[in-house]
């Protein structure tokens, strides 16, 4: 039996199984490369913005934060230097405020897509055990056209609920772990961003 043939014999809830695993293998990608960028880029932010305070160059500090948008670290530090560089003495006087939001609001964009992941993992195994009950009712209507027993008769539509509950719990699986190991690593990045981010300000604060 060829994959495609397996594929057919789970029935029409391998369809929305399918969506579900593309979309996992989606985030899971997206995930890997995002993390990775993170991961290369932030020692090197930290390295040239500490230098920047050593030499006192503030443009190229701004001009840094500026070059990685994106990255943890430098949306916290371009937020504090947008704050105390402001004319307005209310806003220079809060920008620990908003280093703590701006925090808040990373830590959400770095655990983002993790949602989809668990979302798959806990409705995965339920699609699969549709799937299963469609297959048991065509088993028994197959055994009511017939008008007899044996496994014969009901093969089609116990085959059709066992693909489908296969398929459902490897989803799950794959997901879970996906997610897991998504949560425990951003978990982890987020301390390193923060332990960075505060040996920055504490500079910051001194200059």
């Amino acid at each position: 039996m060829s994959l495609w043939q397996w594929f057919q014999s789970g029935g029409f809830v391998m369809y929305p199984l399918m969506g579900f695993s593309l979309l996992a293998w989606g985030v899971v990608f997206e995930k890997l490369w995002s993390f990775r960028k993170v991961k290369a880029e932030l020692p090197l932010f930290q390295a040239k913005a500490l230098e920047c305070f050593v030499r006192h160059e503030t443009q190229r500090l701004t001009a840094l934060c500026q070059s990685m948008p994106r990255l943890p670290t430098s949306r916290l530090l371009r937020v504090a230097l947008e704050r105390l560089e402001s004319k307005d003495v209310k806003l220079r006087g809060k920008w620990m405020a908003a280093v703590d939001r701006e925090r808040r609001e990373v830590a959400v964009d770095v655990r983002s897509g993790l949602w989809i992941l668990g979302t798959i993992a806990s409705a995965s195994p339920f699609v699969g055990l549709f799937g299963t009950v469609v297959g048991i009712l065509k088993a028994f209507q197959e055994m009511a056209a017939a008008g007899k027993g044996g496994f014969a008769t009901v093969a089609s539509g116990i085959s059709e609920s066992l693909v489908a509950t296969a398929a459902g719990i490897v989803v799950a699986v794959i997901a879970s772990i996906a997610y897991n190991t998504f949560l425990t690593y951003s978990s982890r990045l987020l301390l390193q961003v923060r332990t960075l981010s505060e040996e920055l300000l504490e500079n910051l604060g001194d200059s």
